[in-house]
């Protein structure tokens, strides 16, 4: 080793041409160049940065002073003069204003409805003749009392009874029913006068009763009494027709106690 650098050895029977076997010279630009960059840089920083260093300034502590005012005559002006002179002046409350309530009654007073007193006036009250001024009769004609009216007695009250009657539904006009029906022996209960009762009447051109249907409520109790009171009303006669239907509905009414319904 010589020169610092390792040599390597040249294999046997190597031409001369193959490799560069010796070193080659570095340049000497490069490094002056690295150099002077770097030198240049710091020659122009110090001599145009300026760096000022001050003395660091005393902070002024924040404070502020209290004054106290009692409650009195000189303490309530000093507590006005520095509401009135200072930074924020109060605002003016006219609920605060001593004058307001005398303002405020004044005001009121003034709107205020006033009515005229009133004043009894006397009036002389009219004489009252109690006795009745004596009527004559006057010479040649007769006088005689007015009659009193005859008493009108009231009529007899009938009992009545609640009774089923018949209004038309389909198949029959309501001048066509028949103006007396039979008498209805069974007792109506509040629940069979309630109840919604119509029936399918097929009556012969006679104008009995040759069937009856019940619509509704067929099973329910009253519904054979009035089947049968139905075949017992005698309808109009219509002898040039055959076997006719009609719907009839039944309602309850009061009716007097004599043996005859009139619907």
């Amino acid at each position: 080793m010589a020169g610092g650098m390792v040599r390597p050895r040249k294999p046997m029977g190597t031409p001369e041409w193959v490799f560069r076997w010796h070193p080659l010279r570095t340049p000497w630009f490069p490094k002056l160049v690295a150099l002077a960059v770097p030198g240049v840089a710091f020659t122009l920083l110090v001599a145009t940065a300026r760096i000022q260093v001050r003395a660091p300034e005393k902070s002024v502590q924040r404070k502020a002073s209290v004054i106290y005012l009692r409650d009195d005559a000189q303490g309530r002006a000093l507590t006005l003069r520095a509401q009135e002179g200072g930074p924020f002046p109060s605002r003016f409350e006219p609920s605060e204003w001593a004058g307001m309530t005398e303002l405020d009654a004044a005001a009121m007073e003034a709107v205020r409805f006033q009515p005229q007193p009133y004043i009894a006036a006397l009036q002389e009250l009219p004489v009252e003749n109690r006795e009745a001024p004596l009527r004559l009769a006057a010479r040649g004609e007769s006088f005689f009392p007015r009659p009193s009216p005859p008493a009108v007695e009231s009529p007899e009250r009938l009992p009545l009874h609640v009774a089923p009657v018949i209004y038309p539904l389909s198949g029959i006009a309501k001048d066509a029913l028949p103006r007396l029906l039979p008498a209805f022996e069974t007792s109506v209960d509040g629940a069979m006068s309630s109840a919604s009762w119509r029936f399918l009447v097929r009556l012969t051109p006679g104008g009995g009763v040759a069937e009856c249907v019940s619509l509704e409520k067929g099973g329910e109790p009253g519904a054979a009494e009035l089947e049968a009171w139905l075949r017992r009303i005698p309808f109009a006669p219509e002898p040039g027709m055959p076997f006719r239907w009609i719907a009839l509905g039944i309602g309850f009414t009061n009716q007097p106690v004599d043996g005859n319904i009139t619907r």
